[in-house]
């Protein structure tokens, strides 16, 4: 029976087993992101990529798409969530999920270096690589290198000494939200990097600029383009499903990965919440049709007429209209 939890518990789900009733859960973020209810279940990462990019581009890398194609592991979102496990659990935090390898490491064998040790002419140095990384690869953890590890002890300390930061940042970490959307059958997973029971919610975005000044302004946009006002209108919306209480201290921290390292926290109003929580609805909506009806549409299934730019059809008409050829 789908119904509120009667305490706010955190519970530690052993392995194996699925989530079965609304709470709140203590499991790994690879869990978390790989259907680990006894539904179907959505993230914030969903349906931010059903709004931003469509029902197609969600469907070609989602875990219950048959014919699914690997998502990219960018470099970004790798440090960036190596920053945030450190940033929650310390060093043992970012050890139980990433390996150090040494700035030494040798590079990953290339195709033709594997091949060569099929065919039994390989090198002592490909030999010694292909090996090194077959030790690597074993262990399942992903990698990081040294250099990004002393990056990470840099920021680490600089957001420690920022007071703003530390102060919504001292909730409980990686905790999995679980809800249930009675209208659209589905589980909703919110996970936001700090939150507390008294609906305090943050996350943490690691930043590089570009060359771009790090202020307001920049974090403002990275809101806007990235969706993450619908990120956190997400947890707001679960955390209310689970107690009842609709959260107004929601925020995020940038931080920008340059020495002196340093951080903004922006506040959301609840205006901003309300938008992406309409949003994130209309995603879900849109993401039970989809799968109802096993349809996934691109971009180009509905036809439209090209639009000229208008400054562009602006000068063009005024040639036209001088030549005594307007349309």
């Amino acid at each position: 029976m789908v119904g509120k939890p009667m305490t706010y518990e955190i519970i530690d789900l052993p392995e194996g087993e699925l989530i079965t009733e609304p709470g709140f859960y203590r499991i790994s973020l690879d869990r978390h992101h790989n259907q680990p209810c006894d539904g179907v279940s959505v993230t914030s990462g969903v349906l931010r990529k059903m709004n931003k990019h469509g029902p197609s581009k969600v469907w070609a890398t989602h875990i219950l798409n048959p014919n699914r194609h690997e998502p990219k592991r960018t470099d970004a979102l790798r440090l960036g969530s190596a920053m945030a496990a450190f940033i929650e659990g310390g060093i043992d935090g970012l050890n139980a999920e990433y390996q150090t390898v040494a700035e030494n490491a040798p590079n990953r064998p290339t195709k033709a270096q594997l091949q060569a040790l099929k065919e039994g002419r390989a090198s002592k140095t490909a030999i010694a690589s292909i090996a090194f990384w077959e030790e690597v690869d074993r262990d399942g953890r992903e990698v990081i290198k040294e250099h990004e590890l002393e990056l990470m002890a840099a920021m680490g300390l600089a957001l420690s000494q920022d007071p703003a930061a530390s102060a919504v940042l001292g909730g409980e970490p990686e905790i999995t939200m679980t809800a249930y959307d009675e209208r659209n059958k589905l589980w909703l997973l919110s996970r936001p990097d700090n939150m507390n029971f008294q609906g305090l919610m943050s996350d943490y975005k690691k930043v590089n600029t570009q060359g771009a000044p790090f202020d307001g302004y920049f974090c403002d946009r990275r809101i806007e383009d990235h969706g993450y006002y619908c990120q956190m209108a997400f947890a707001a919306d679960v955390f209310e499903r689970l107690t009842g209480v609709w959260s107004d201290q929601s925020g995020l921290i940038f931080q920008e990965d340059t020495a002196p390292y340093d951080c903004i926290l922006r506040g959301l109003s609840e205006e901003d919440l309300r938008f992406g929580q309409f949003l994130n609805n209309q995603a879900a909506r849109q993401f039970r049709e989809c799968l109802d009806a096993n349809h996934w549409p691109g971009p180009g299934e509905v036809v439209g007429m090209f639009h000229m730019r208008e400054e562009r059809r602006l000068a063009l008409l005024e040639q036209m209209q001088t030549a005594g050829l307007a349309p």
